[in-house]
This record gives structure tokens, C-alpha cells and sequence, in this order.
């Protein structure tokens, strides 16, 4: 490894769900249970999507995103067949086809994109669909990015994201719409459930790859690396006192979900991803296969079935590992792409772009 390398090794390291060295610290170690024995779990079950309440819109959303891909997905540097890009897992409904509008956008819609853990202590150095937002935007969509705290509790960030948008100041007919990514999704459902006033101002939210009902990652990360992460991050950013890491554990995910209802007025979307070994970059393979002790259909963070906002509408699989479907490692580091982050191509322009139209047309057929 060179000498470049090894100087912006720690901020990789730091960027996603959860620090991955961590995960390296320990990888090594015999298998034992990721999550702990714990009565104050609220009681849960594993049933598919209808029984929870999520509309079932996979067929739709890859109408929009191969037309996207066949229209102009070449002038993406990571073109490739749509089908694989988005995996067709079990059941999924038989497209329609209804026509994909492709023009400019027909709605004032401005997406406020929110990161996930740690962004905060390695600003700078990468930002989800910093790639993508461009392209979006030449098409008529506005994006912000809105920047919260890299190490604190879900419930801090959510009065970030409330001051952030009152920052911005929304044109009376501009609809918000924002797109979680990782932690960020689990940002802003809280912010969703504690401030009303910011719900009425918003349209609808995109889970990306979101957190939404813990990732075991988290219930496994001990005591003392929680407080080294603070120590790590010194004076990049404030001091989480772990609560980041609580905050996307098992536990208290399903323990916040059972105590709050979302907001009728907000339509929320899931996108999830999951791929196979050898497709998850190799820094991320030895969380992949932590992970693969609970699911192996894993994004080398979240199991595909917690990534789901329940009520919502499933948008699709990506067939891809958690930093691909949203951090371009592949395009702005390519020394690490060659070495660790490895599996980080992905299409994530026209997966922005699909986002958007697909947001579009559900707001323009009404309620």
C-alpha cells in the first residue's frame, strides 16, 4: 500500500454504517451471538411485506429505472444492464407498462439528502451521490445536502435536520422530499415523529439502505470501542458518547418503532440492497460476514428485511453493498478502489434519477 494510501486509510475506515474497523478488530474472534439476550425487546415477528403494511411497487420502479438505464445510462461511467442492478426477489408483481416520462421535472420538488454515521468527521473527503446530484439537477430537481452530527443519538441529528430546512427556506410551492441514507434514514424518521411542523412541510421520504429497525452490527459494537471512536475522532467532530451506536441497535430501533407512529401525512419509500459475497467490497467482507451470522442477504450493514419502513411502499432490492449504492469511492479515490473499496461501482445516477421520477409520478396521481 502507498504512502497515499495509508494517509486516508482512517477516513475510509470511518465512513457508513458503522466504523468497519471495528468490525476488523474482531473478526477473527469465534462466532458468538450478535445480539444480546435481552427481555426489553419489544415482541417482534418476520412476515412478509403485505402483513406489515408495505405496498409492494418493485415492478413500477424498474420500469422507471431500465428506461432511465436504456434512455441514457451510458453516459454514466458504471452503465450496466438493469437487471443487474436491482434484484428480482420472489413475487415480485408483473410491470404494467405504463409509459416512463423522461422529460423535465414536472414538479418543484427539492430533495434533502441526509448521510449516514460519521460523515460528519470526515467531511470532505466523500458525500453520498455527490456524483449523482449533478445529473439530477440538470433535469430540473433541487438537492441539498444536510449535514449532521457523525457520532450522536438519532434523536439530536433530528433537531439538526429541523434547523437545517428552516436554514433553507422552502418556496411556498416547492414540495420536500427527503432521501436517508444508511443512519441518515433512521435520522429522519425521528425527526418525522418529533416535529410536526417539519412533517407538514414534507412530501415524502426515501430510505436508502436504511436502518430502520437496527442492524445487530450495532448491539455487537462493545463498550470501549464506542469510546475510542470519540477519541479517534477528536476534534473532527463532537463526541458521541455511543449514542450513534445505540441508536441504529436492534433494540432500540424496534423499541422506538413500537412506541411511534409516523406521520399519515408523509409517504415513505424503501430502498434496500443486498449481493452476494463476492460483490461486497473487500473492507466491508469481514462485516458481511459478521452479518451473514444473522442473514446472509446482507449489504455488509443491514439485513434486507430491516431496511424497510413499515406502512410504506417497497421500491426494490439494488443488488449491491452498502457504500456502492450511494458513496463513490470508485470515481473520486480510485487508489482505494483498487485496493479496498473494491466492489463500489454502481449506477448512481440513474438510481437518483429513478428516485426522482418515481417520487414525481407518486405525487402527481394524488393521494
Amino acid at each position: 500500500m502507498n504512502g497515499s494510501s495509508c494517509r486516508i486509510l482512517p477516513r475510509v475506515l470511518s465512513v457508513g454504517l458503522t466504523s468497519i474497523w471495528f468490525s476488523l478488530l474482531w473478526a477473527g474472534c469465534a462466532p458468538s451471538p450478535m445480539l444480546k439476550y435481552n427481555r426489553e425487546t419489544p415482541p417482534t415477528v418476520l412476515l412478509p411485506i403485505g402483513y406489515a403494511g408495505i405496498s409492494d411497487e418493485r415492478a413500477r420502479f424498474r420500469e422507471i429505472f431500465c428506461a432511465i438505464q436504456q434512455d441514457h445510462g451510458s453516459r454514466s461511467p458504471d452503465d450496466r444492464p438493469c437487471d443487474q442492478s436491482l434484484h428480482r426477489v420472489s413475487g415480485e408483481p408483473v410491470a404494467g407498462g405504463k409509459p416512463v416520462y423522461l422529460g423535465e421535472a414536472r414538479l418543484p420538488l427539492r430533495f434533502a439528502i441526509i448521510p449516514g454515521l460519521s460523515e460528519e468527521c470526515v467531511s470532505g473527503f466523500i458525500q453520498p451521490f455527490s456524483d449523482a446530484r449533478p445529473h439530477v439537477a440538470s433535469l430540473g430537481f433541487k438537492t441539498d445536502f444536510i449535514m449532521v452530527g457523525g457520532l450522536s443519538g438519532s434523536a439530536q441529528n433530528a433537531d439538526q435536520i429541523l434547523k437545517a430546512i428552516a436554514d433553507i427556506s422552502l418556496a411556498p410551492e416547492e414540495k420536500l422530499v427527503f432521501i436517508g441514507y444508511s443512519k441518515g434514514a433512521t435520522d429522519v424518521l425521528e425527526a418525522m415523529v418529533r416535529y410536526p411542523e417539519l412533517s407538514r412541510l414534507t412530501a415524502a421520504v426515501v430510505t436508502l439502505a436504511g436502518v430502520i429497525s437496527g442492524t445487530p452490527i450495532a448491539d455487537d459494537v462493545p463498550v470501549v470501542l464506542k469510546k475510542l471512536a470519540d477519541l479517534v475522532f477528536e476534534g473532527k467532530c463532537p463526541p458521541g458518547k455511543g449514542r450513534a451506536f445505540d441508536s441504529l441497535s436492534r433494540h432500540e430501533r424496534l423499541k422506538w418503532l413500537s412506541s411511534n407512529r409516523l406521520p399519515d401525512s408523509v409517504r415513505y419509500y424503501s430502498l434496500a440492497a443486498f449481493t452476494d459475497r463476492e460483490n461486497i467490497s473487500l473492507i466491508l467482507r469481514p462485516s458481511y460476514d459478521k452479518l451473514s451470522l444473522v442473514d446472509p442477504l446482507n449489504d455488509s450493514q443491514v439485513v434486507f428485511h430491516d431496511a424497510l419502513v413499515p406502512g410504506g411502499v417497497l421500491l426494490g432490492y439494488l443488488n449491491a453493498d452498502h457504500w456502492a449504492v450511494a458513496m463513490p469511492f470508485n470515481r473520486e479515490h480510485p487508489t482505494l478502489a483498487s485496493t479496498l473499496v473494491t466492489r463500489n461501482a454502481f449506477p448512481r445516477e440513474v438510481l437518483l434519477e429513478a428516485i426522482a421520477r418515481f417520487v414525481e409520478e407518486s405525487l402527481l396521481a394524488g393521494p
